[in-house]
């Protein structure tokens, strides 16, 4: 007589149950890649938000004005009377529709909602209304602005020139890393740009 050929419950069980235990294996790894694919990607995003401000940062400040123009300062920085980090400059610039010598500001605070935005203004020397503000970055969770005047680094700064400039920026997506650093040489009276 011949036995009947099959797997008994028990062998069945088992496999199910090996099956199932490689499955979540599997499962875990594939989420555990994906995490780290987005939390890559965020940092990546942050990364290259930073090089954008810093990028922009840096080629208006190399266009900053040598001389002073209609009782506007050439630079000035800390932060405002709302505890803002800021920084304003005279520029030459050819960003706008009207090229020619412009008063930006840079400021780091909240917009409607809450949360912290990096608020950008552009205006000639001869507009005499306030420019409109506009939204810049968001992801930027500290800026902070330092001086150097040839022997110390300052935390404000409000006429003259000085000899640097750094920007330091805490990134939201990357709150667990070192800020970004950049320090800025200016262009003093007599340098050619």
């Amino acid at each position: 007589m011949r036995r009947p050929t099959g797997f008994t419950l028990l062998e069945v069980l088992v496999a199910i149950a090996l099956a199932s235990l490689l499955l979540t294996s599997i499962y875990g790894v594939f989420t555990a890649a994906s995490t780290a694919k987005q939390q890559v990607e965020r940092q990546g995003n942050a990364l290259h938000l930073g090089r954008v401000v810093i990028a922009r940062l840096d080629r208006e400040l190399l266009g900053l004005a040598l001389e002073t123009h209609a009782g506007e300062t050439i630079l000035s920085g800390g932060q405002n009377e709302q505890g803002e980090p800021f920084i304003r400059l005279l520029t030459w610039t050819n960003s706008s529709p009207q090229p020619g010598l412009r008063v930006v500001t840079y400021r780091l605070g909240p917009d409607p909602d809450q949360r912290m935005t990096l608020w950008r203004t552009e205006k000639s020397v001869y507009q005499r209304d306030e420019a409109g503000e506009e939204r810049l970055a968001q992801g930027i969770e500290e800026m902070a602005f330092e001086f150097y005047d040839g022997q110390n680094w300052r935390e404000s700064w409000s006429s003259g020139r000085p000899k640097l400039v750094r920007l330091r920026l805490n990134l939201q997506d990357r709150s667990s890393y070192p800020p970004l650093v950049s320090v800025f040489d200016m262009p003093q009276t007599g340098q050619v740009p």
